[in-house]
């Protein structure tokens, strides 16, 4: 019984020992920030198709950045009903039709800078506000 409790500690300090010393580095580029989505492989979840609406914000935020959209991060995208057709973010004396719009709240994230947008847009992508 102590025999097999010893071999099991054993094990467990050889088990212990070779994660903590066999730890890689992330590869981040000078002066990156570091986001979920550095040095993932193919086919895991931030290389899943995105709507158009959430592409269409990704789309603007790398041309105004003027940076590679590869750079570009989706940090999060949340189904939305935006009150009308500004999505809620008429301006003054602006005249919006009052309807229910179905869209997306996109937040994304230049890995670069750290600089994040968050863009509101209908469900097409067709009309996008930066809040």
């Amino acid at each position: 019984m102590n025999k097999a409790i010893l071999m099991v500690i054993i094990a467990l300090l050889i088990t212990g020992w070779y994660w903590y010393d066999n730890k890689e580095e992330p590869l981040y580029g000078k002066g990156a920030v570091p986001t979920s989505a550095d040095n993932t492989p193919p086919g895991i979840i931030h290389n899943i198709p995105v709507p158009d609406a959430v592409a269409a914000a990704r789309s603007i935020v790398a041309e105004k950045e003027r940076v590679d959209e590869g750079v570009v991060i989706v940090m999060s995208a949340y189904e939305r009903e935006w009150p009308n057709a500004c999505l809620g973010l008429e301006a003054k004396d602006e005249m919006c039709a009052q309807v229910i719009t179905p869209g997306f709240e996109v937040i994304v994230q230049v890995s670069t800078t750290g600089e994040r947008f968050t863009y509101r847009t209908n469900d097409t992508g067709s009309m996008l506000r930066e809040e």
